[in-house]
């Protein structure tokens, strides 16, 4: 019963103090036994029973070698009533030895401290204190055994006495001892697992981070990096593996801003592109001394966020800028609109009325100007929703040509199955109507055709959806692809110049991006990339 109460509140004993006391155990039982056989010591050990001494201690070390084997094989460790039963057998063993050399003169006893002591750790409770009152009981049984069958001196008994004193006091000082060892071992335990547990939150945060973070040692190599800055980098490149231990120069761009900052630390670096494909990053750096290491810590971030969040610090101010100033330009012009429809009315010379045509294409024209530089103060919040593309560009060229002339011809082209991305569907309509009016129109004046192609597909290295839209003009020139995306700049005498600049506005409200591409003569488009589904970044507070 004791020993079902106690198994509830002993701890299991650790594996390496359990082998070193088994070690302990064969190595006491053989030197005692070797001493014997040799004749050292032959006064003192087997000096009152030969027989009793040889048997017990034979017995003993086989014991012992048996208990030795038995703990190599089980690595589950004993249960604490086979640890109990082996202490015991300890007991019995040396009060037998002590009894076959004399009783208590021999010495002998006083391995029973070691017993108590090792006991004492290797079990706990009310178990340890048992295991001193037994060691106790049996050092007086031998004594008064000795004192009756050998005849010897009464005064052995005192030192008996002493001896079991000796053993409760052991018991408590190595209980107490274990105790604070054990409370200390717990209170490491449980650090540990804090500290495990809190190194796997820190790597989760890191991996699920929008923000790209790279740790690369002296010699350039990747020590760390996350999820967010392989997908920022273009991902697992064939040929060009990207993770740990690999340099980060097989990412030129990367390494020329790394090299540059620690020439320059005090100069902010500029954006950059790690391919052709990727989006434009902003990569911070970071000194990391860790002892006699120097680790460099990298921060890539999507210039998207930090464009979306200027776009609307832009469009807030611009707004209010100009939406005064296009109600001033509608007040005169609509006085001149109106007077020129007046003068329309009356007779006048074939000059004349081209004089005043012009002046009506001109209020028009201005008129549109006005138009989009409201629509572009008054742009809201994007509302965000996830889109199959390709049912949704079907719907929207059952809806744009509902609107449009006769054989016009608009082909969707996809490749695989159907993409989602994550937009404005308001947005991308308007997007899609302004890139469709300008390839329509380029389409019909190169080859009498109204016709444009939208192409879905999806990007080999960074996986991300993207959009192309082809026609039949004749592309952009060279001179002028770098200002298409200006506001006001056009190349027709009737466009405004804020179409293109709108539409690649609204594209950075949305976290894609509008570009021109230019290959070949004959491959010539524009192209929306989105942003990825799964890795969206967060919404715009209203």
């Amino acid at each position: 019963m004791l020993l079902q109460a106690d198994q509830d509140i002993t701890s299991s004993a650790p594996d390496t103090l359990l082998k070193v006391y088994a070690y302990y155990r064969i190595v006491l039982s053989a030197i005692l036994l070797v001493m014997y056989l040799t004749g050292i010591a032959f006064k003192i050990l087997g000096s009152a029973d030969p027989e009793l001494f040889l048997g017990t201690t034979s017995a003993y070390t086989s014991l012992c070698l048996l208990t030795l084997i038995y703990f190599r094989l089980n690595s589950s460790g004993p249960s604490i009533q086979l640890l109990f039963f082996m202490l015991l057998t300890d007991m019995v063993a040396v009060t037998l030895m002590m009894h076959a050399s004399g009783g208590l003169e021999s010495g002998l006893g006083f391995l029973m401290l070691a017993i108590v002591a090792a006991g004492s750790i290797l079990v706990a409770g009310r178990l340890a204190l048992l295991l001193a009152a037994t060691a106790s009981i049996f050092v007086m049984t031998e004594t008064l055994s000795t004192i009756l069958l050998l005849g010897e001196n009464k005064e052995s008994i005192f030192p008996a006495g002493i001896l079991g004193i000796l053993l409760f006091i052991t018991a408590l000082v190595f209980q107490i001892l274990t105790q604070r060892i054990r409370v200390a071992q717990t209170i490491a335990t449980k650090k540990a697992l804090e500290s495990a547990q809190l190194q796997k939150l820190n790597e989760s945060i890191v991996k699920r981070m929008h923000t790209g973070i790279i740790v690369v040692d002296h010699n350039d190599k990747i020590q760390l990096i996350n999820g967010s800055a392989v997908q920022l980098l273009g991902g697992q490149q064939p040929g060009k593996p990207l993770g740990v231990n690999q340099t980060l120069r097989l990412i030129p761009p990367l390494f020329k801003q790394l090299e540059r900052w620690r020439t320059y630390p005090w100069l902010r670096t500029p954006a950059f592109k790690a391919n052709s494909a990727s989006q434009e990053l902003q990569a911070n750096f970071t000194s990391l001394h860790q002892g006699t290491a120097k680790q460099t810590l990298i921060f890539l971030e999507d210039t998207r966020t930090l464009a979306q969040h200027a776009q609307q610090l832009k469009l807030s101010s611009l707004g209010r800028l100009t939406g005064s100033i296009a109600h001033e330009i509608r007040n005169p012009l609509g006085a001149i609109s109106h007077a020129s429809q007046l003068l329309s009315e009356q007779p006048y010379s074939e000059a004349q009325t081209k004089l005043l045509d012009m002046i009506n294409r001109n209020c028009i024209r201005v008129n549109q100007i006005v138009d989009n530089v409201l629509q572009l103060s008054r742009q809201k919040t994007p509302e965000f929703q996830k889109l199959w593309l390709r049912q949704w560009l079907k719907k929207f060229r059952i809806e744009y040509l509902g609107y449009q002339q006769p054989m016009t011809i608009m082909e969707i082209d996809s490749n695989g199955p159907d993409t989602q991305i994550f937009f404005d569907p308001s947005h991308l309509t308007q997007i899609l109507t302004n890139l469709a009016d300008n390839g329509i129109r380029f389409s019909e004046q190169s080859t009498n055709q109204k016709w444009i192609k939208l192409s879905i597909s999806t990007d080999p290295v960074s996986h991300l959806p993207f959009l192309d839209i082809y026609d039949k003009g004749p592309g952009v020139s060279k001179n002028d692809q770098e200002h298409i995306f200006e506001p006001f700049f056009t190349t027709s005498h009737e466009g405004s110049g804020l179409g293109l600049y709108l539409a690649q506005e609204l594209c950075k409200v949305n976290y894609a991006t509008l570009n021109y591409f230019s290959d070949t003569s004959e491959n010539n488009h524009f192209r929306i990339g989105f942003s990825h589904t799964d890795r969206l970044l967060p919404r715009p507070q209203k």
